[in-house]
């Protein structure tokens, strides 16, 4: 794993969300288009966004899309809801169910902030468990092949409190530490999840918590240990549910769960590998601490504006969690290892096709147009470049002047170099 230095710049803040959207997308359990329909959580969810801001969202309970597009309701949100009112920035990362669940999971980043480096599939014993590994588009660095890197891991645990259920949930969280473990992972790693645990005594959470091996274990930012279900002493942390009557789609019974998460290594709250957490910044969305087997909405909730609210009622029967991360610029290490560095020639200057030459074979490259000031103009992925051979990039919509191009391969370290537009 590579962790390398910020430049010095001045800090940034950075916004990560997580929440379980309930069968978007989908018509399952008793969700129908009446009771969870997409267009309205459609605009419930952009209500969301917009309150929120995130640089980094991730989801669960993404409904799977038709046989003919599984991936139709991944992007929807993307175009729908997060690149909407002027907003421009977001990608998503790539779809996957191996599984073959009617739910799953999904990341989605701010692409002037991140650039998604690489992902997998952890395991997928109930439902996949992801991957994703993005960095930080710091330019001055990225012109010298480096930044930092923050790891998300997203899942989506087994529900109920059955023997079988505790099992597979110490499964789940034990497949994901022997990943850990196996590829020495150590850094600025995240673990945001629908955990669907009760309390931090159950197996899954022990093992997540009190791994064998130190460096790999996850921290709870907020240090809430013991029982969490219905606990007045953790009602303002309860994520689930937004309801006490069931209406045959929404879980009943009121907020009296926290089973929504963001876990964090230890290099992220301690912030020596270039980002700290922001100390306090971890909130429930819409809670207030008052609402314990309560609804969200009465008594009167004054948390988040009124719109807002409205917007998590009717969304999810989750509450969507969120915490801040702060860039911090750090010294490399020579005992930190580098992404090998292509040789890249380019045309300079141009005036329509830009020309490219690597010295490194590129698969499903990714291809970036910038100006000075870091403003993604023009992008295109899933690019080949074979060794030694010349790749034309069409350039003609920009106007004359300056910009930076950045070349993104898989397994080598992203390369920016700056041209003439004719």
């Amino acid at each position: 794993m590579v962790f390398v230095a910020l430049g010095a710049t001045a800090q940034d803040t950075l916004r990560v969300l997580h929440y379980n959207l309930l069968f978007y997308g989908i018509n399952v359990s008793g969700c129908s288009s009446t009771n969870n329909n997409i267009d309205l959580k459609d605009q419930h969810l952009t209500t969301i966004i917009n309150f929120t801001r995130p640089d980094i969202f991730t989801v669960n309970e993404l409904g799977r899309g038709p046989s003919t597009n599984p991936t139709a309701n991944a992007t929807r949100i993307l175009n729908n809801v997060l690149n909407t009112q002027g907003r421009t920035h977001f990608s998503a990362a790539g779809y996957t169910n191996v599984r073959g669940s009617d739910i799953v999971n999904m990341l989605y980043y701010n692409h002037h902030k991140f650039t998604l480096h690489s992902q997998d599939v952890v395991t997928s014993i109930t439902r996949d468990i992801n991957l994703y590994r993005l960095y930080i588009n710091n330019m001055p660095r990225l012109a010298q092949g480096d930044t930092t890197f923050i790891i998300a891991l997203v899942a989506h645990f087994k529900a109920g409190s059955s023997e079988g259920d505790l099992s597979s949930r110490a499964n789940e969280a034990a497949a994901v530490m022997a990943y850990i473990d196996s590829r020495n992972m150590r850094g600025n790693v995240m673990f945001l999840a629908d955990f669907n645990m009760k309390n931090a005594f159950e197996q899954a959470f022990q093992t997540l918590t009190q791994y064998h091996t130190a460096v790999y274990r996850f921290l709870d930012p907020i240090e809430v240990s013991g029982n969490w279900f219905n606990n007045p002493d953790v009602a303002q942390y309860h994520t689930q549910s937004t309801r006490v009557s069931r209406d045959s789609c929404f879980i009943s019974g009121g907020l009296d769960d926290r089973f929504d998460m963001i876990l964090l290594s230890r290099a992220l709250l301690q912030g020596d590998q270039g980002l700290i957490y922001r100390q306090g910044s971890f909130r429930a969305i819409g809670q207030d601490g008052i609402r314990l087997n309560g609804e969200l909405i009465t008594p009167t909730n004054n948390s988040a504006p009124a719109g807002v609210i409205h917007a998590l009622y009717n969304m999810s029967d989750h509450l969507p969690v969120e915490l801040q991360l702060i860039t911090r610029p750090v010294a490399l290490s020579d005992g930190l290892s580098k992404l090998p560095v292509p040789d890249l020639q380019i045309s300079n200057p141009v005036r329509t096709y830009l020309l490219l030459r690597s010295s490194l074979h590129a698969y499903n490259a990714r291809l970036s147009v910038f100006t000075l000031q870091g403003r993604l103009l023009l992008a295109v992925d899933g690019i080949n470049i074979t060794t030694g051979d010349n790749y034309f990039y069409q350039v003609s919509l920009l106007n004359p002047g300056m910009y930076i191009i950045r070349i993104e391969m898989p397994g080598a370290a992203p390369v920016s170099l700056k041209f003439v537009k004719l």
